[in-house]
Protein backbone atom coordinates (compact mmCIF):
# COMPACT_ATOMS: atom_id res chain seq x y z
CA UNK A 1 0.00 0.00 0.00
CA UNK A 2 1.51 3.61 -1.14
CA UNK A 3 1.38 6.52 1.23
CA UNK A 4 -1.97 7.65 -0.57
CA UNK A 5 -3.38 4.96 -0.35
CA UNK A 6 -2.97 4.09 3.63
CA UNK A 7 -6.03 3.18 6.14
CA UNK A 8 -6.69 5.53 8.50
CA UNK A 9 -7.48 4.77 12.14
CA UNK A 10 -11.06 5.97 11.36
CA UNK A 11 -11.52 4.13 8.48
CA UNK A 12 -10.49 0.25 9.59
CA UNK A 13 -7.46 -0.80 11.68
CA UNK A 14 -4.40 -1.21 9.96
CA UNK A 15 -2.25 -3.88 10.41
CA UNK A 16 0.05 -5.60 9.39
CA UNK A 17 -0.76 -8.85 7.63
CA UNK A 18 -3.20 -9.10 4.61
CA UNK A 19 -6.02 -10.74 3.79
CA UNK A 20 -5.09 -14.22 1.28
CA UNK A 21 -5.15 -13.60 -2.46
CA UNK A 22 -6.29 -9.68 -2.60
CA UNK A 23 -5.21 -6.49 -3.32
CA UNK A 24 -3.01 -4.21 -1.65
CA UNK A 25 -5.08 -3.50 2.03
CA UNK A 26 -3.80 -4.23 4.52
CA UNK A 27 -5.25 -6.35 7.81
CA UNK A 28 -4.32 -7.52 10.60
CA UNK A 29 -4.71 -11.55 10.63
CA UNK A 30 -7.81 -10.97 13.03
CA UNK A 31 -9.25 -8.43 10.53
CA UNK A 32 -8.40 -10.93 7.38
CA UNK A 33 -9.65 -13.64 9.53
CA UNK A 34 -12.69 -11.77 10.33
CA UNK A 35 -13.56 -10.91 6.62
CA UNK A 36 -12.87 -14.62 5.53
CA UNK A 37 -15.18 -16.16 7.88
CA UNK A 38 -17.97 -13.44 6.89
CA UNK A 39 -17.60 -15.08 3.71
CA UNK A 40 -17.84 -18.32 4.50
CA UNK A 41 -21.09 -17.60 6.38
CA UNK A 42 -22.96 -16.07 4.12
CA UNK A 43 -22.09 -18.96 1.66
CA UNK A 44 -23.79 -21.41 3.33
CA UNK A 45 -26.77 -18.85 3.67
CA UNK A 46 -26.52 -19.17 -0.46
CA UNK A 47 -24.92 -15.82 -1.13
CA UNK A 48 -21.25 -15.82 -3.18
CA UNK A 49 -18.48 -15.54 -0.81
CA UNK A 50 -17.30 -12.26 -2.29
CA UNK A 51 -20.50 -11.25 -0.90
CA UNK A 52 -19.92 -12.32 2.83
CA UNK A 53 -16.23 -10.90 2.40
CA UNK A 54 -17.54 -7.17 1.00
CA UNK A 55 -19.77 -7.42 4.18
CA UNK A 56 -17.13 -8.21 6.54
CA UNK A 57 -14.92 -5.65 5.42
CA UNK A 58 -17.68 -3.07 5.83
CA UNK A 59 -18.37 -4.10 8.87
CA UNK A 60 -14.87 -3.18 10.08
CA UNK A 61 -14.89 0.35 8.49
CA UNK A 62 -16.04 3.66 10.32
CA UNK A 63 -16.78 5.26 7.34
CA UNK A 64 -18.65 4.80 3.93
CA UNK A 65 -16.36 3.68 0.98
CA UNK A 66 -16.55 3.29 -2.69
CA UNK A 67 -16.55 0.84 -5.43
CA UNK A 68 -12.58 1.72 -6.25
CA UNK A 69 -11.13 2.01 -2.52
CA UNK A 70 -12.87 -1.70 -2.12
CA UNK A 71 -11.61 -2.91 -5.58
CA UNK A 72 -8.16 -1.88 -4.40
CA UNK A 73 -8.15 -2.99 -1.00
CA UNK A 74 -10.01 -6.69 -1.58
CA UNK A 75 -8.14 -7.82 -4.35
CA UNK A 76 -11.53 -8.48 -6.40
CA UNK A 77 -12.86 -7.63 -9.39
CA UNK A 78 -15.12 -4.01 -9.22
CA UNK A 79 -17.93 -5.69 -10.91
CA UNK A 80 -18.11 -8.76 -8.56
CA UNK A 81 -17.69 -6.01 -5.77
CA UNK A 82 -20.50 -3.87 -7.66
CA UNK A 83 -22.94 -7.47 -7.07
CA UNK A 84 -22.28 -8.68 -3.77
CA UNK A 85 -22.49 -4.50 -3.05
CA UNK A 86 -25.94 -4.92 -4.58
CA UNK A 87 -26.75 -8.06 -2.97
CA UNK A 88 -26.22 -6.69 0.19
CA UNK A 89 -27.97 -3.53 -0.43
CA UNK A 90 -31.17 -6.01 -1.26
CA UNK A 91 -30.83 -7.43 1.76
CA UNK A 92 -30.51 -4.05 3.69
CA UNK A 93 -27.27 -5.02 5.14
CA UNK A 94 -25.48 -1.87 3.80
CA UNK A 95 -26.63 1.64 2.16
CA UNK A 96 -25.69 3.60 -0.54
CA UNK A 97 -24.61 7.37 -0.37
CA UNK A 98 -23.36 10.24 -2.52
CA UNK A 99 -20.53 12.66 -1.45
CA UNK A 100 -21.64 16.65 -2.35
CA UNK A 101 -19.82 16.89 -5.51
CA UNK A 102 -19.44 13.46 -6.88
CA UNK A 103 -21.23 10.86 -8.66
CA UNK A 104 -19.28 8.01 -6.77
CA UNK A 105 -21.16 5.80 -4.93
CA UNK A 106 -20.29 5.00 -1.40
CA UNK A 107 -21.57 1.81 0.28
CA UNK A 108 -21.25 1.78 4.50
CA UNK A 109 -22.86 -1.38 6.35
CA UNK A 110 -25.77 -0.99 8.46
CA UNK A 111 -24.48 -2.23 11.69
CA UNK A 112 -27.08 -2.32 14.14
CA UNK A 113 -28.30 -5.05 15.05
CA UNK A 114 -32.04 -5.08 15.50
CA UNK A 115 -31.79 -4.12 11.51
CA UNK A 116 -30.16 -7.52 11.16
CA UNK A 117 -32.97 -9.29 13.47
CA UNK A 118 -35.81 -7.76 11.84
CA UNK A 119 -34.40 -8.10 8.26
CA UNK A 120 -33.79 -11.77 9.66
CA UNK A 121 -37.66 -11.96 10.81
CA UNK A 122 -38.73 -10.74 7.62
CA UNK A 123 -37.32 -13.47 5.85
CA UNK A 124 -38.33 -15.92 8.65
CA UNK A 125 -41.88 -14.59 8.73
CA UNK A 126 -42.37 -15.21 4.72
CA UNK A 127 -40.73 -18.84 5.84
CA UNK A 128 -43.98 -19.44 8.42
CA UNK A 129 -46.21 -17.76 5.60
CA UNK A 130 -45.61 -20.05 3.25
CA UNK A 131 -45.14 -23.65 5.81
CA UNK A 132 -48.78 -22.38 7.25
CA UNK A 133 -50.34 -22.24 3.45
CA UNK A 134 -49.06 -26.16 3.43
CA UNK A 135 -51.10 -27.33 6.44
CA UNK A 136 -54.36 -27.59 4.68
CA UNK A 137 -52.88 -29.10 1.40
CA UNK A 138 -51.21 -31.91 3.59
CA UNK A 139 -52.49 -35.10 4.60
CA UNK A 140 -51.32 -37.19 7.23
CA UNK A 141 -48.46 -36.84 9.03
CA UNK A 142 -47.08 -33.94 6.64
CA UNK A 143 -49.47 -31.86 7.86
CA UNK A 144 -48.39 -32.12 11.76
CA UNK A 145 -45.37 -31.67 10.56
CA UNK A 146 -46.28 -28.59 8.75
CA UNK A 147 -48.09 -27.25 11.37
CA UNK A 148 -45.57 -27.82 14.63
CA UNK A 149 -42.79 -26.37 11.88
CA UNK A 150 -45.25 -23.37 11.18
CA UNK A 151 -45.81 -22.70 15.06
CA UNK A 152 -41.94 -22.89 15.80
CA UNK A 153 -40.85 -20.46 13.46
CA UNK A 154 -43.66 -18.02 14.60
CA UNK A 155 -42.58 -18.30 17.96
CA UNK A 156 -39.21 -17.57 16.79
CA UNK A 157 -40.34 -14.36 15.32
CA UNK A 158 -42.43 -13.65 18.13
CA UNK A 159 -39.31 -13.89 20.40
CA UNK A 160 -36.86 -12.17 18.25
CA UNK A 161 -39.17 -9.21 18.21
CA UNK A 162 -39.65 -9.10 21.63
CA UNK A 163 -35.96 -9.31 22.32
CA UNK A 164 -35.58 -6.45 19.94
CA UNK A 165 -37.97 -4.04 21.43
CA UNK A 166 -37.16 -4.58 25.02
CA UNK A 167 -33.43 -3.92 23.47
CA UNK A 168 -34.47 -0.65 22.18
CA UNK A 169 -36.21 0.10 25.44
CA UNK A 170 -32.78 -0.79 27.48
CA UNK A 171 -30.79 1.06 24.93
CA UNK A 172 -33.24 4.50 25.20
CA UNK A 173 -33.24 4.31 28.74
CA UNK A 174 -29.88 3.85 28.86
CA UNK A 175 -29.36 7.07 26.93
Amino acid sequence: MTADETMHDDDLTPGRGTLPSTGSGEFSAAEASFISEMGSLMERWGLPQATGRLFGYLLLRNKPVDLDTMTRELGQAKSGLSVAARQLEAWTLVRRSTRPGSRRIDYEAVGDLQHLLLVNNAHMRKFTETLTSGVPVARGEARGRLASLAELFNGYVEQTEALVADWEARRTAAS
